[in-house]
């Protein structure tokens, strides 16, 4: 447990009204499937306990982390020393007849839905990404050439001095898979979102060709990873070479460290193959990146977030 903190787990209590989990394997909340105990951890199921956990643990001095759907993370071996908070704050209201606000807990898949139902167009890009809004917005989620910072319009941010903050697109300086919540350590509550009306059959259309799409190249989803492991890099003349291409010409399909190995379909998909550790996992990568960096001189950026078991200091 974190020293010096016995009475963490009665604080949170008396404070949020619902116990802290300890030492809780952190691999049974990853789709990595792979990560140690954390001191700490709590799933708060509304914005209230999300908000209420946040400041108990910032009043405590307690290190946290916040997850949402457990995708896009690796998780050390050694678990986390400090308190992870999931984050299950799920909500959608619509707003006018193209304007929707969502809980940051709340899945891509089950946006989508409600824009299907609703004849809400221009998300259909986002099938089949896992995770949540939080991790979407945070990482400014995309594909085939959109991003979801494109159609925020304000929302509501929960920054490092406990203050909750109405911000508008700006706020974000959103960039390829990055967002200033990123850089700053803020954390989103809510978002609104503009969209545009549409037929349903249309986007119901769309939506299973992107589906399509995403399958035919990308593991299935019983198989444990955590989606594209690195950026697409930007070369000199601004446009991206997709990772997988420089990958496959290093033959990054062959490799495999211990239980990790890269998937045989899309060289850009490390996957805990035969019980991988989260330094299996790492120690491929780190391959990976060499073999690319040796052979065109490109260093790749980890897409993947590796979550050690001590945040570095301030």
């Amino acid at each position: 447990m974190a020293p010096g903190n016995t009475d963490f787990a009665r604080e949170f209590f008396e404070t949020v009204g619902k116990k802290v989990g300890q030492s809780v394997p952190l691999r049974k909340h990853a789709n990595f499937r792979v990560g140690g105990p954390a001191d700490y951890f709590f799933e708060a199921s509304s914005l209230g306990e999300f908000l209420l956990a946040l400041r108990i643990a910032q009043q405590q001095g307690i290190p946290f982390y916040v997850v949402g759907g457990g995708y896009n993370l690796l998780f050390d071996d050694d678990g986390f020393r400090g308190l992870i908070i999931k984050n299950c704050a799920r909500g959608i209201e619509k707003k006018g007849t193209s304007a929707i606000e969502v809980l940051s807990g709340t899945p891509i898949w089950d946006v989508l839905g409600y824009c299907v139902e609703n004849g809400m167009e221009g998300f259909e890009f986002l099938a089949g990404i896992p995770g949540t809004v939080g991790g979407a917005v945070c990482g400014n989620a995309g594909a085939f050439d959109r991003s979801i910072g494109s159609f925020l319009t304000e929302a509501l941010v929960f920054d490092k001095k406990g203050e909750k903050l109405n911000v508008d697109r700006d706020y974000f300086s959103f960039n390829y898979r990055k967002s200033r919540l990123r850089t700053e350590k803020n954390l989103l509550l809510q978002a609104t979102f503009s969209l545009r009306p549409g037929i349903r059959q249309q986007i119901e259309k769309t939506v299973a060709e992107n589906l399509a799409k995403r399958e035919k190249k990308h593991p299935p989803r019983n198989v444990a990873c955590a989606g594209s492991y690195f950026k697409n890099p930007k070369l000199a003349d601004g446009k991206r070479i997709p990772a997988a291409h420089l990958l496959d010409q290093v033959g990054a399909k062959n490799r495999r460290f211990g239980g990790a190995a890269v998937f045989p379909g899309h060289a850009n998909f490390i996957i805990n193959d035969k019980n991988a550790t989260s330094k299996d996992i790492l120690s491929l990568a780190s391959e990976l990146k060499n073999l690319v960096k040796k052979k065109f001189g490109i260093e790749l950026e980890e897409e993947v977030i590796y979550l050690p078991a001590e945040l570095p200091g301030p």
